[in-house]
């Protein structure tokens, strides 16, 4: 059953421009703050004004600032010269911890066929990436079959590549061994903050789906599809129409926030927005494949660090993608944002040899680590309009660690917050690959209940 008030399909201005100022509160100040701004002239909302609306408007209906009040933080989108010496009141009085600019994030996978979407920033180290991506493929496929002739069967106690057989599932749900667990993520809410999601697929007829949009840039469908296929990897169903089995969380309830426009992008005022509704909602898991790039040197930015905190000690596990920006072996980038947060789960992807894949960014900045690994290349998942493709990107690692830690819930009330995390990063599987770039290892969905 669906659960989303229709409204007509329209653009609302520009995901990526317009920018405005996240202020984060000092915690227990945030009222004062919030009150120091209306003083000075400023139109205040709140986002429990739209808690029961089917979309939040981009500027919250004309407001100055943008008020979440569970995590303490506000984005002010205008008279940006205006509010600098009040913030610099506010911050002499320890009322506000920080201001930032507004950061833009997009969505992290693509189609195998299709060269990923690169962020200025890595672009020129990523320029021939399409052919590169390929031929490493290729190289890997190749040295996967001579293993197999010289007698080589196991990788790190794994079967190789060739012997994956997808006629019955993917080979990502083998590789994470979803197979060996007899939980079905039902009683547990999993939210994916994406691109939205197209509930009317023939596989997910009949399901619980929960659907609100905030990205400023959207439709009401998921017109790029990004969505649907990280909800199809973490929820998908046990038996689909056609093909091999692609879904972990078969029987979990759908939270679908729309948080990245049809053009794939968002702002921290969509994402914030979407993590809010889901906490509210109860959501245990909250799964973004979404991201902005870092350099070296760069620090998390912390107001995800408090976001995740939040969200953690309200029973709330945030998994995130880690970035795609690396092209390896010849350069690997640092974990993007928001997943280089030390509170949200950060997710690397790995190939069918279970070797770091060559875009998965990896842990370079101290403390901002890869903490765990799962499969993100040629993923096979559901797309909008009743079809089916194989995306490769951490985007689609992060929807088989969403999935799985929605099976270790289900099986014990114990496994929430900081405790489903802690047991996601026990039950991986060592990997013979830097801790930088796969964590503690690879996902393992057997410890989270016996068949």
């Amino acid at each position: 059953m669906v659960k989303s008030t229709r409204r007509s399909a329209s653009v609302q201005g520009d995901g990526t421009s317009g920018l405005g100022l996240v202020v984060r509160f000092t915690p227990q100040a945030s009222t004062s703050g919030v009150q120091q701004l209306e003083k000075g002239g400023f139109r205040v909302a709140s986002s429990k004004d739209f808690r029961s609306a089917a979309s939040v408007p981009n500027d919250f209906d004309g407001a100055d600032v943008q008020y979440f009040e569970r995590f303490g933080i506000a984005i002010v989108r205008r008279d940006g010269e205006k509010l600098k010496p009040m913030l610099q009141r506010a911050m002499q009085q320890k009322v506000i911890e920080g201001v930032r600019q507004e950061r833009s994030y997009r969505a992290l996978g693509g189609p195998v066929t299709k060269k990923m979407e690169m962020s200025p920033l890595s672009m020129a180290s990523f320029e021939m990436s399409a052919g590169r991506g390929y031929l490493y493929g290729y190289r890997d496929g190749v040295n996967g079959l001579i293993d197999n002739l010289l007698g080589k069967k196991e990788i790190d106690g794994y079967r190789v590549a060739a012997d994956f057989d997808e006629t019955s599932s993917t080979w990502g749900l083998q590789a994470v061994k979803v197979l060996e667990s007899g939980m079905t993520g039902a009683g547990i809410k999993v939210a994916v903050l994406d691109t939205g999601f197209d509930e009317n697929h023939q596989d997910f007829v009949g399901r619980s789906v929960n659907k609100k949009i905030f990205a400023s840039r959207s439709s009401e469908e998921d017109v790029h599809g990004h969505g649907t296929h990280c909800i199809g990897t973490a929820c998908g169903p046990l038996r689909p129409t056609s093909g091999p089995r692609y879904g972990i969380a078969y029987e979990a309830e759908i939270y679908a926030g729309k948080v990245l426009g049809d053009d794939g992008f968002g702002t921290d005022r969509s994402i914030i927005a979407g993590m809010e509704w889901a906490l509210d909602e109860g959501c245990q898991i909250i799964s973004m494949s979404l991201g902005a790039a870092t350099q070296f040197g760069d620090q998390p930015v912390d107001d995800y660090e408090q976001i995740g905190q939040v969200c953690l000690d309200a029973g709330t596990l945030v998994v995130a993608a880690a970035g795609n920006e690396s092209s390896r072996p010849q350069h690997i980038a640092p974990v993007g944002s928001p997943a280089n947060a030390s509170t949200v789960l950060a997710v690397g992807a790995v190939d069918r040899l279970f070797a770091p894949a060559s875009f998965s960014c990896g842990g370079l900045n101290p403390g901002q680590e890869v903490d765990v690994a799962a499969p993100g290349v040629d993923i096979l998942s559901s797309l909008p309009g009743n079809n089916y493709d194989r995306w490769n990107g951490t985007s689609m690692a992060t929807p088989h660690v969403a999935g799985v830690a929605a099976l270790i819930a289900q099986s014990d009330a114990k496994f929430r917050g900081w405790a489903l995390w802690a047991r996601v990063i026990q039950i991986t599987k060592p990997l013979s690959f830097p801790a930088r770039d796969v964590g503690k290892g690879l996902l393992q969905a057997k410890g989270s209940g016996s068949v």
